[in-house]
C-alpha cells in the first residue's frame, strides 16, 4: 500500500495538507500518477518533475517541490511529500 503524507508551506507554517492512499505497492513508475492525485486533492496544479524528485523521494522518503517547479504562480513556498509507513 501507497502513503504519502503532503503538506503545502507558506512562511514556514503548514497551510494545507492531504494524507494520499493506494492500494497498489508504489513503484517506480508510479511516481507521477501518485502526484497528479496529490495535487488534484490539494487543488493545486501539478509541478514540473525531474529525475531528482523521484530519486529524492525513494532514497529519502521524502521530496520537496519550490515555487520555481510550478509553471504558474503559486500561494506557497512549498509542496512537501513524505513517505508514510503504517
Amino acid at each position: 500500500m501507497t502513503h504519502i503524507y503532503a503538506k503545502l508551506i507558506k512562511n514556514h507554517k503548514t497551510v494545507k495538507s492531504f494524507t494520499y492512499k493506494n492500494v497498489k505497492e508504489y513503484e517506480s513508475s508510479d511516481f507521477y500518477f501518485h502526484l497528479t492525485e496529490i495535487c488534484r486533492a490539494l487543488e493545486i496544479e501539478t509541478p514540473i518533475v525531474i529525475n531528482y524528485h523521484r530519486e529524492s523521494y525513494e532514497e529519502f522518503n521524502s521530496v520537496k517541490f519550490f515555487a520555481d517547479d510550478f509553471i504558474d504562480k503559486v500561494s506557497f513556498d512549498m509542496l512537501y511529500l513524505e513517505n508514510v509507513e503504517e
